[in-house]
C-alpha cells in the first residue's frame, strides 16, 4: 500500500464517499428499501463486506435463516414470509466482491415464479448484468436471451404499473448478452427500444447507462470513435453525479480501448482515475482489479519493475481476504511480469520467481476449476522451460493444455502447438516437430476464417446502421417538412427557400456518403475475390461465374493439387513465401494466357477450365500444366510433383445440364483424390481423369456426387484413364 498513496487524491475520494450515496444500483431499479435496510443500501458500493454483514442480520431478523461460515444462507422452517428485495441485495453485495457462486446461490430460488412480476426482471437483470457467464454455468447466454426475451414480450401485453423502468434496464441486459454472443443487430435494437423509453425521463443515471452501453456496440463493431464519445460522456456524467458502478466500468472500458490502440499513455491515465475512484471505498477487490489493469499497462508499456509494484500492491490488498480467484490472477500477472523481462536483463533468481508465481497460479486455478486460465498458466511456465532449456519438461506441460482445452480456446491452443514445435525442434524430434507445426497452421486458418466471419458481420453491422442513419435523418427531414408546411401562410417563401436549401445539402451529403461507402465496397469486394497471395480469382463451389465460363463448347475441369503450396512458410518463411505465390500467380496468367480460366480454391489446390479443342486429350491438358509446376518449382528449389484430377464438362452428353458446373467439382475432387494418391505412392507427378459411358441416365447422378461417383465407378458406369495405368486405386469405403 505504501506505493499507492502516491497517486491518492484524498480530497476527490473525500468527496465520492460524501456524494455517491444519491445513486441506486441500476439493477435494483424502482425498489421500496426499507428503512432498517437503508444503510447497507447506501453501502453496497462503497463498503461491500459491510452490507453483506449488515444485509444478513436483517434476513436472520425477518426470517429464520442462518449464514453459514461460507456466507451461504440456509433455510430453518419459516416464520413469516419475506419480500425478494433483501436476498437480491444481498447478492449484488456478495458480486461487487466477485463471490458470484453465493449471489447466484441467492438469485436463483428467486426465479421460481411463474407470472413476470417487478421482482423476476430484477433478479433476471442482476443474473445477466452482474454475474460473468462462466460463473453461472446452469444459465448460459442464449438461455438468458430466452428468458428475458419471453419476459419483454410479456411486459408488452401487460406493462409494469409499479416499476417503470424496469422496461429500460431489460433492454440493456439483453443489449448486453447479445453483445457477447456477437448478435449486433440484436444489441442495436434493445439500444433503440431502451432509447426511446428513456426519451423525456428525468432519471440521469438511466441516460449515462445508455450512453455506456451504446459504447459496447460500438466498440464491438469496430468503430472506435463512436465507442471513445459514448464511454467519454458515460465516464462524465458517472464522474459529475458520483455513480460509482458505472464510473468504474466506464474507465476501464476507456482504458482498454485506448489500450487496443496502443495509446498506453491514456489508457493509464483513465485506469489511474479508476484506482483513485476505488481507494475512496472499502471495496478491496475493486481496488486490486484496478490496480492489475493498471500493472498490466505498465508492463506492456515496458516498465515491468512499476508493474511488479503495482500487482504486489494488488497482492496485498487480497492476500488476506483469501480472494482465490482473484489471488490466482495476481500470482499469474506477476508471473508473467517476471517472465516478460528483456533477456540482457533477466536472471536466474527473476525465471526462479517467475516460476514460484506461475505454480501458485495454476495450482489456484486447477482449485478453482478455471480451465483457461490454467491453461495460460502452463503456456507460460513452458515458455519459462524452453527459455531454461528444459524442453522436455515444456512438451508435457503443453500435452497438458492440448488435454485440457480439447477444442475450446483456440487461441490458447494455436500457441501450444508453436510452443510444441520449437520445443520437439530443440530436442531433435523433427518428425514430431513437423506434425505440431502442420496442427498450428492448420489451426491459425482455423481461427482466421473465424475471425474473417466475424469481420464480415461487424461491417453488415456498419452498413445497417449506416441506413439506419440515413433513415432517421430523412424522417427528422420530413418532420421538419411537416413543420414549415403548418406555417407556410405566415412564411412561405423563406420557409420554402429554407427547406429546399436543406433538402439540396443533404441530398448533397448523402450521395457524397454513399459514393464513398459504395467505392470502399467495391475494393472491399475486389479484395475478397482474388487469393491474398497469389492474386488468383479466388472462387468457392456455389459460385455463379463458374455456369458462365460454359458457352456451348466442351470444358475441361482440371483441379489441381500443388502440395509445395501447403508447406510453403515452413520451406520458406512467411515473408519469401508470399512473395513466390505472388510469382506463380503472375506466371501462371502469362503461361496459360486467356485461353485458360484459373481460380484458387483452396490454399493449395488451382482449378484450370479450358475447352477441349485447345488440347488433343486430357491429359495432354494434364501433362501442359504439370510442365508448368516442374519448371516454376526448380526455379525455386521447390518439390515439384503435383496431381490432377480432370473431368470433363458437360460430363454426361446426352443431359449437358444435369450436373451443373458448381457439381461438378465434387467429380473432380473424386479424380483428385485418386491422383494425389498415385502422386503419394509413385512420388511422380501424376493425373486422373473421370469420364462418363455414352447415355448413362442422369437420374443416377441425383444425390452427393462424391458417393455416387464412387459408386458409378465401382459399377463401371464411370471410366478412368490415368497417368498411371498399372495403379490400382484404393478408393474409400463408401456411405450407405
Amino acid at each position: 500500500m505504501k506505493y499507492i498513496g502516491l497517486y491518492i487524491g484524498p480530497i476527490v475520494a473525500l468527496i465520492l464517499l460524501h456524494v455517491s450515496l444519491s445513486a441506486f444500483a441500476i439493477e435494483l431499479i424502482d425498489v421500496k428499501v426499507p428503512v432498517t435496510l437503508k444503510k447497507a443500501y447506501d453501502v453496497r458500493y462503497n463498503d461491500p463486506l459491510n452490507c453483506v454483514e449488515a444485509t444478513s442480520q436483517y434476513i436472520i431478523q425477518q426470517k429464520s435463516f442462518n449464514v453459514n461460515s461460507k456466507g451461504i444462507i440456509e433455510e430453518r422452517p419459516p416464520a413469516r414470509p419475506i419480500y425478494p428485495f433483501p436476498m437480491q441485495l444481498l447478492a449484488f453485495c456478495y458480486a461487487q466482491i466477485e463471490d458470484y457462486a453465493n449471489a447466484l446461490n441467492l438469485l436463483q430460488p428467486l426465479l421460481k415464479n411463474s407470472n413476470v412480476s417487478s421482482d423476476d426482471i430484477r433478479t433476471l437483470n442482476m443474473i445477466a448484468l452482474d454475474i460473468p457467464e462462466e460463473a453461472r454455468p446452469q444459465f448460459s447466454n442464449l438461455s438468458l436471451l430466452k428468458m428475458l426475451s419471453a419476459t419483454e414480450a410479456s411486459i408488452q401485453k401487460t406493462p409494469l404499473t409499479d416499476s417503470l423502468n424496469l422496461a429500460i434496464t431489460l433492454q440493456f441486459a439483453i443489449s448486453k448478452l447479445s453483445l457477447q454472443e456477437n448478435h449486433y443487430s440484436n444489441a442495436l435494437s434493445a439500444l433503440e427500444k431502451a432509447k426511446k423509453e428513456i426519451q423525456g425521463n428525468p432519471n440521469i443515471e438511466l441516460h449515462a447507462w445508455l450512453a455506456y452501453y451504446y459504447g459496447l456496440y460500438y466498440d464491438q463493431i469496430n468503430q472506435p470513435q463512436l465507442a471513445a464519445s459514448s464511454f467519454l460522456l458515460a465516464n462524465q456524467l458517472a464522474n459529475k453525479h458520483a455513480f460509482i458502478e458505472l464510473s468504474g466500468q466506464a474507465k476501464r472500458s476507456i482504458a482498454n480501448l485506448y489500450q487496443k490502440k496502443y495509446r498506453f499513455t491514456t489508457a493509464l491515465e483513465f485506469t489511474k482515475q479508476s484506482i483513485e475512484l476505488y481507494l475512496g471505498t472499502e471495496n478491496k477487490v475493486k481496488q486490486a482489479e484496478s490496480l492489475i489493469q493498471f500493472a498490466v499497462l505498465k508492463r506492456q508499456n515496458n516498465e515491468n519493475n512499476q508493474a511488479l509494484i503495482y500487482l504486489f500492491n494488488a497482492l496485498e490488498l487480497i492476500e488476506n481476504n483469501k480472494h482465490s480467484d482473484l489471488l490466482a490472477h495476481v500470482y499469474l500477472e506477476i508471473g508473467r511480469t517476471y517472465l516478460a523481462t528483456k533477456n540482457a536483463d533477466r536472471s536466474n533468481s527473476e525465471l526462479a520467481l517467475a516460476q514460484k508465481y506461475l505454480q501458485n497460479a495454476r495450482f489456484h486455478f486447477a482449485h478453482l476449476n478455471k480451465p483457461r486460465y490454467q491453461i495460460e498458466s502452463l503456456l507460460l511456465l513452458a515458455q519459462l522451460n524452453i527459455i531454461s532449456k528444459d524442453p522436455a519438461l515444456a512438451i508435457l506441460q503443453l500435452e497438458k493444455v492440448l488435454q485440457l482445452s480439447t477444442n475450446n480456446y483456440l487461441s490458447l491452443r494455436v500457441q501450444a502447438f508453436e510452443m510444441l514445435a520449437l520445443s520437439y525442434e530443440i530436442t531433435g524430434d523433427l518428425q514430431q516437430a513437423i506434425l505440431h507445426f502442420k496442427n498450428f497452421h492448420a489451426l491459425q486458418n482455423r481461427i482466421k476464417e473465424h475471425l474473417f466471419e466475424l469481420q464480415q458481420l461487424q461491417i453488415s453491422e456498419q452498413l445497417e446502421l449506416f441506413e439506419k442513419t440515413q433513415q432517421q435523418e430523412q424522417l427528422e427531414i420530413e418532420n421538419t417538412q411537416l413543420q414549415i408546411a403548418t406555417d407556410r401562410f405566415k412564411t412561405l417563401t423563406y420557409s420554402s427557400m429554407s427547406l429546399l436549401t436543406l433538402v439540396s445539402m443533404l441530398l448533397c451529403y448523402a450521395y457524397i456518403a454513399n459514393k464513398k461507402l459504395s467505392n470502399a465496397d467495391k475494393l472491399a469486394q475486389q479484395q475478397l475475390a482474388v487469393h491474398p497471395r497469389s492474386k488468383l480469382p479466388l472462387q468457392y463451389a456455389d459460385s455463379n461465374q463458374f455456369a458462365a465460363i460454359y458457352r456451348g463448347e466442351p470444358l475441361y475441369y482440371a483441379l489441381v493439387q500443388i502440395p509445395f503450396l501447403a508447406r510453403i512458410n515452413e520451406l520458406l518463411g512467411i515473408d519469401n513465401a508470399t512473395k513466390i505465390e505472388e510469382k506463380m500467380g503472375e506466371a501462371l496468367k502469362i503461361y496459360f494466357t486467356s485461353s485458360v480460366d484459373i481460380f484458387q480454391l483452396r490454399d493449395n489446390q488451382i482449378l484450370f477450365i479450358s475447352k477441349q479443342t485447345e488440347h488433343q486429350n486430357a491429359g495432354n491438358f494434364a501433362t501442359k500444366i504439370e510442365q508448368f509446376f516442374t519448371a516454376f518449382s526448380a526455379k525455386y528449389h521447390l518439390p515439384n510433383t503435383v496431381s490432377c484430377g480432370i473431368v470433363t464438362f458437360p460430363f454426361l452428353n446426352n443431359a449437358s445440364r444435369a450436373i451443373t458446373p458448381s457439381r461438378i467439382l465434387n467429380l473432380s475432387s473424386l479424380a483428385l483424390f485418386a491422383a494425389s494418391q498415385i502422386r503419394e505412392v509413385k512420388q511422380q507427378n501424376s493425373w486422373v481423369e473421370l469420364y462418363a459411358i455414352d447415355n448413362l441416365q442422369p437420374a443416377f447422378f441425383d444425390g452427393n456426387l462424391w458417393i455416387l461417383g464412387q459408386a458409378a465407378i465401382d459399377k463401371g458406369l464411370v471410366k478412368i484413364k490415368s497417368s498411371h495405368t498399372d495403379y490400382v486405386i484404393n478408393w474409400l469405403k463408401l456411405d450407405n
